[in-house]
């Protein structure tokens, strides 16, 4: 019998590539996560209300509004209205910090990627001391060589 007080945390990962989605998944299942994989973000939206997730891994091409704009639909409820949001970008510009963090986002990592950025990032958001300060002081953008804190 499973023990329910020690489960690991489930993943809504939201990305069209098929191969990427399922990379993605293998990668976070042999470290333990538990992930749901949705093609499109009303795929996500859907699952949002018959389970409960701990992160979204969030992918998009170019156009940080749109993805802004599905991932408060797929937040849109009250079990998921203050889910951390790891997005997945083509590319990055420093002008996509402030809609993708209003939206959520706590990290975008540019693709491709380096499969153990990911796991650090996803690990990260999961801990969220930084969501804490973030309610508090106003966001700083974090540079890293691979990925950009957006809180």
């Amino acid at each position: 019998m499973e023990n329910q007080a020690v489960k690991p945390p489930m993943i809504l990962i939201v990305e069209s590539d098929p191969l990427l989605l399922t990379g993605m998944s293998a990668i976070l299942d042999q470290k333990g996560y538990r992930c749901f994989l949705a093609r499109n973000h009303l795929v996500g939206q859907k699952a949002t209300l018959a389970m409960t997730f701990d992160l979204i891994i969030f992918s998009f091409d170019s156009n940080p509004l749109e993805a802004a704009m599905q991932v408060a639909e797929v937040r849109g409820h009250d079990n998921t209205r203050d889910l951390p949001v790891l997005f997945l970008a083509s590319r990055y510009e420093n002008a996509w910090i402030e809609p993708l963090n209003r939206a959520g986002g706590v990290y975008c990592l540019p693709k491709p990627f380096d499969p153990e950025v990911l796991l650090d990032l996803v690990e990260k958001a999961l801990c969220l001391p930084h969501l804490a300060v973030a309610k508090t002081a106003p966001p700083k953008a974090h540079f890293a060589k691979d990925w950009v804190r957006l809180t």
